[in-house]
């Protein structure tokens, strides 16, 4: 059986949705003339006490991704409001370091009891991709995969959903990371005894 290693071929990032109110952002005033409140990249955010919460990295699937300089998270663009200063969220900086903190924690916690030998494994877009075979100490895990050879990920690019153990990546994504290891697999020469 052939084992290969596969690490941070794809560096997934993990944006924490946070439930925003979308009342909050209906009730916001307008912006003061010549204030920016494009809601798009670069943008500066600020929470409902008006201390800067963070900077927009992104727009994806109808989410800003908020960076606070600690932590990325997703905030819908529909719950972003319009104050004097700018763009405004409801929670401060603090507040959303604290959330995708908690919101780390119970995730570590569920993929620490799921990650267990023998334990079917899908993709992010939930495929069957297989089943763990083994979680080494180092952090590494093997997955069987029926007619391929088993591979090695590392643990940072499994997590749960409602559907159990899942990678964080799609078929589609794992199957080029995998090709594309394999070919630069073949193509190194063996080592010299």
């Amino acid at each position: 059986m052939t084992f290969k290693h596969i690490f941070g071929i794809i560096g997934a990032v993990a944006a924490v949705p946070l439930a925003i109110s979308p009342a909050f952002a209906q009730a916001a005033p307008a912006a003061a003339a010549g204030t920016a409140t494009q809601v798009a990249a670069g943008a500066t955010v600020y929470g409902p006490d008006g201390t800067e919460a963070g900077k927009i990295d992104k727009i994806e699937g109808g989410n800003a991704i908020v960076n606070t300089g600690k932590h990325t998270a997703g905030v819908p663009v529909s719950a972003i409001g319009r104050s004097a200063k700018g763009l405004t969220i409801s929670m401060n900086r603090d507040q959303i370091d604290a959330a995708v903190e908690a919101a780390d924690a119970k995730a570590t916690g569920n993929l620490a009891s799921a990650l267990v030998a023998g334990a079917p494994l899908k993709t992010s877009d939930g495929q069957p991709f297989g089943k763990v075979s083994a979680v080494s100490p180092e952090g590494v895990v093997t997955i069987e995969r029926e007619g391929a050879p088993s591979i090695g990920l590392q643990k940072d690019q499994f997590t749960t959903n409602a559907d159990g153990l899942a990678l964080r990546m799609t078929a589609a994504q794992l199957n080029a990371a995998i090709a594309k290891q394999s070919q630069a697999s073949a193509s190194t020469p063996p080592a010299q005894p």
